[in-house]
């Protein structure tokens, strides 16, 4: 049964006013408040008008994964997906798998995300409906990228943009370059990168999506932190910064103080970075982000060396091989790896299998020869 399926009941416009001002707030990349919205409209809407809870349900999903509301968008979610089920509409299925997907792999259950994704992606394709396929890819592009499979990654991103080119749509495409040019920092092409996240930043002005202006300004600080132009890394930082704190964002909002504490780092800005990278932690532990932990106790060890606490950073060390255990983060491996080369010392030829392991994953920024402190992508 396609889309559709079900018919909604407007006797109650309470509910409807609630909804509507939900997606007002969302638009408006204001999550928090459209989460409140949300379940003020779930609330009120009784437990037998199951069409419209799983609209609004579908809706809350989206803006607690955006606040890092994971478990509870997982929630939402699968609550979702069993209205959906119950009406056998495939499509409204595929939504549910592709929110619950995107919710677990904040969860960092990345196996189970990564199967709900590629479902949905087979629903969408079988109803032909290329803007749900799009966006699937699109995700799993994500997934990839996180657990260091640049290439698939990659391909993912390159097909996901092809069909939103296609279909017109400016935000799936400005995503799309978003999640290419982080690819690309990776690769060790700044340039390129630069390139994607302006493109993209130019199409969140233009159709007034805070978040994504948000998220491409830390892309465009990270692509100029890595070509050194840390006093252009800096104000696009704090342009992301801004923007984040005022939509309410935690996730990426973690990722660009990281950014900002790592440019600072390498500015040997010891005081700075130390606090950009603790706000980054309460918010990488808040949200659960297991990548993000290890990214602050591999910046934090660097801080240490120069400090002369060499112990401690070490110490540093093993808690992210710790967080690191039974996780399929190969990139983050290889990373610390790299570390303790650095820090603890090795011969050329370790150095030249870290870079080798790097080169297999797609990522080629290294370079020639690597000190502390480092400037990772």
């Amino acid at each position: 049964m396609k889309r559709g399926a079900f018919c909604y009941n407007r006797n109650t416009m309470r509910k409807e006013e609630l909804y509507e001002k939900g997606e007002e707030l969302r638009a408006a990349s204001c999550f928090r408040e459209a989460v409140l919205a949300f379940q003020k409209a779930l609330e009120v809407t009784p437990s037998g008008d199951g069409a419209f809870r799983l609209l609004v349900l579908k809706r809350l999903g989206d803006c607690l994964r955006m606040v890092g509301a994971f478990e509870e968008a997982k929630r939402a979610y699968t609550e979702a997906l069993h209205l959906a089920q119950s009406a056998q509409d495939d499509l409204e299925v595929a939504d549910c798998l592709a929110g619950l997907g995107l919710a677990q792999r904040g969860l960092g259950e990345l196996e189970e995300a990564r199967k709900n994704l590629e479902r949905a992606r087979e629903i969408y394709e079988e109803y032909d409906d290329p803007e749900g396929e799009a966006f699937a890819l699109w995700a799993l592009g994500g997934l990839w990228r996180t657990v260091g499979e640049l290439k698939r990654a990659r391909e993912h991103f390159t097909e996901a943009l092809f069909l939103f080119e296609q279909l017109e749509d400016p935000s799936g495409i400005g995503y799309c370059h978003c999640g290419l040019g982080g690819l690309e920092r990776v690769a060790g092409n700044f340039e390129e990168s630069l390139v994607h996240y302006g493109t993209a930043n130019a199409i969140f002005q233009e159709v007034g999506d805070r978040f994504g202006q948000a998220y491409s300004f830390c892309g465009i600080g990270n692509a100029h932190r890595m070509m050194e132009h840390f006093g252009d890394a800096l104000e696009y930082f704090r342009r992301a910064e801004e923007l984040y704190r005022d939509i309410g964002d935690e996730v990426s909002y973690a990722w660009t103080l990281w950014s900002f504490g790592t440019a600072l780092k390498v500015l040997q800005d010891w005081k700075g970075a130390e606090g950009k990278l603790q706000e980054a932690w309460e918010l990488f532990t808040k949200t659960r982000d297991t990548r993000g932990m290890v990214y602050h106790f591999l910046a934090l060890s660097e801080i240490r060396v120069f400090e002369g606490r060499r112990e401690e950073a070490c110490s540093l060390l093993e808690e992210a091989e710790r967080l690191l255990v039974g996780k399929p983060f190969q990139l983050e491996r290889i990373h610390l790896e790299l570390y303790r080369w650095l820090i603890l010392g090795g011969d050329g030829t370790v150095l030249e299998d870290i870079r080798r392991s790097y080169r297999k994953l797609g990522a080629n920024f290294l370079p020639i020869s690597p000190k502390l402190p480092l400037n990772l992508p």
